[in-house]
């Protein structure tokens, strides 16, 4: 009876420290401590593509790079500025026109969207949309699932699945 009281009371204790202490270490963006300005850099852990044309499954690895810029931040709302990146798969680099491009993240729903204008490499103008949701903050940022559905310059259907790391660079 008095080690299950004291085991009690030790897990109590560690649950209040852990309460108090996990906001310190939390992503700026979902805690609130963000401000206009601030930069975070978005970059790739693990990437698939995958595509059917002509019959047959393509698949390839793919890669998103972003470089962003606090635009506005509000109590629920964040708007960024995409200030350079690129997306990758297939072979095929494109290159962000960040002039284009802008963000937005939902601080109560925890999810993103990335829009704008790329360059395919043969000179071509596309348009990428790309969706968020993060999945664990951790101490100097947060891991998210992003996903995107693509036409390229050939008119192929892309379905686009990221597992990415968003942290803050300044």
């Amino acid at each position: 009876m008095v080690r299950r009281k004291q085991l009690s009371i030790c897990l109590l204790a560690l649950a209040l420290i852990a309460v108090s202490v996990g906001p310190a270490f939390a992503d700026p963006l979902t805690n609130g401590e963000v401000g206009i300005g601030d930069r975070y850099a978005v970059t790739t852990i693990s990437g698939e593509a995958h595509a059917w044309t002509s019959g047959s499954s393509i698949a390839s690895s793919a890669d998103l790079q972003l470089v962003v810029q606090v635009s506005y931040a509000g109590h629920s709302n964040i708007v960024f500025m995409v200030l350079s990146g690129t997306i990758q798969f297939n072979g095929k680099v494109y290159n962000i026109v960040a002039s284009g491009w802008r963000g937005d993240y939902n601080r109560v729903t925890r999810t993103c969207i990335y829009q704008g204008p790329a360059m395919a490499p043969n000179g071509q103008r596309t348009f990428f949309i790309i969706y968020g949701q993060d999945t664990v903050s951790v101490q100097q940022g947060t891991y998210m699932r992003m996903w995107s559905v693509f036409h390229d310059e050939d008119r192929i259907f892309w379905r686009i699945d990221l597992r990415t790391y968003r942290f803050r660079i300044n």
